[in-house]
């Protein structure tokens, strides 16, 4: 089934079309706490929600994990909804995804979690309309969950939402700090996608202008937001989303989720924070290390590529780049900053890289590496 998606300033307006055709008696509607208010959202769906039945769910921390989805999911189960919409940012959106799909499925919901073979129907239908610009989770067919600290995606076609309603108005409201971490976790995705070995020329070219977009647009969102740069930023993170969600993610996602998990940096900075090291530790690539059946030469012509998107000539120079980006945004760029400070600490993020991520990454990835990376960047 293809995916509906309407992308434009007013564009939550198509909803009451959909919801006619679906013609739902009882709407669960998952939401943020505070955004769904101070984006705008909420006065724009009580109206368009007012003939229909609707239970809010709210109740669930960022980077959820499975007590919530549960709670959510027990909730789901005592009535009969006709349709899911999901209205916030990325863990929202993964918070609607998994009711919906674990409430269609004979296994428990741990099983569907560790075992994603167990999902055999879609559920009922699902909406998604983001209110940040970030991790385009709108686009992507696997929603993401924290079991035990550890992290698990549920990837599966059946999981992606059957209309994206994209409408930058909805951004507007982001703090300049929720603005920088969003962004960045968009421009993480796109430069990941574009190196990934499980590329194509459609994700790429998806990648591609994500990353101009953001280029030119995130100092702008952040310090001076803009209806142009809030539509530019919202348009990066929904094709970095479809990018992502045909190459899936690498290495900088690969460590950065113990950083989530253990120490409470949110997911965009966390990835952020290697990728600029990634990116020279790519471009060094060699016949003995590289992973992408494309080959030596085909990496090495894909990272010069990412540094003239990032406007510069040299992979070093796109780390530094990078990492200025950062700062100007108000990020910061060093662990110890982030009271990640001892080697016990580093080991631990050391132990928990998500090996599943790491091999999509076009160099081999070793934990020697990433520990001394982690030591670059303390």
């Amino acid at each position: 089934m293809k995916q509906e998606v309407y992308f434009e300033a007013g564009a939550i307006n198509p909803l009451a079309k959909a919801l006619r055709r679906i013609a739902p008696q009882k709407v669960f509607l998952v939401t943020g706490r505070a955004s769904y208010a101070s984006s705008g959202a909420q006065a724009v769906l009580t109206r368009i929600l007012q003939p229909y039945q609707v239970y809010r769910f709210c109740e669930f921390e960022p980077n959820p994990r499975i007590t919530d989805v549960e709670r959510g999911l027990a909730l789901f189960r005592q009535q009969e909804f006709n349709v899911v919409i999901a209205v916030g940012g990325g863990s929202v959106i993964d918070v609607a995804k998994l009711v919906r799909i674990l409430a269609a499925q004979e296994a428990s919901p741990v099983e569907v979690v560790k075992h994603r073979d167990n999902i055999q129907r879609r559920g009922v239908p699902l909406i998604a309309i983001p209110t940040t610009s970030g991790g385009g989770s709108e686009a992507t067919h696997f929603a993401v969950v924290y079991l035990d600290k550890a992290k698990y995606s549920v990837a599966h076609e059946y999981v992606l939402p059957d209309i994206a309603i994209v409408d930058p108005k909805l951004t507007h409201s982001m703090p300049a700090r929720v603005t920088a971490v969003t962004g960045m976790d968009a421009l993480s995705q796109a430069v990941e996608s574009f190196w990934c070995v499980n590329s194509t020329e459609q994700s790429k070219a998806d990648a591609r202008e994500a990353i101009r977009l953001i280029v030119d647009n995130l100092e702008k969102a952040v310090h001076e937001p803009s209806s142009e740069s809030r539509y530019a930023m919202s348009k990066a993170a929904h094709l970095a989303g479809r990018a992502i969600n045909v190459s899936k993610t690498t290495a900088p996602h690969a460590v950065s989720y113990a950083m989530t998990s253990y120490f409470g940096v949110p997911h965009g900075h966390a990835v952020s924070l290697t990728l600029g090291e990634f990116l020279v530790y790519n471009s060094q690539v060699n016949d003995k290390d590289v992973t992408d059946p494309r080959g030596v030469e085909y990496v090495r012509r894909t990272i010069d590529e990412l540094n003239q998107l990032l406007g510069e000539r040299s992979a070093i120079a796109s780390r530094d780049k990078i990492s200025s980006l950062m700062r100007s945004i108000g990020l910061e760029t060093r662990l110890g900053e982030l009271g990640i400070n001892s080697g016990a600490d580093c080991d631990l993020i050391v132990d928990n890289v998500n090996l599943e991520r790491a091999i999509n990454n076009p160099r081999r990835v070793t934990k020697a590496f990433v520990r001394a990376l982690l030591q670059r960047i303390a």
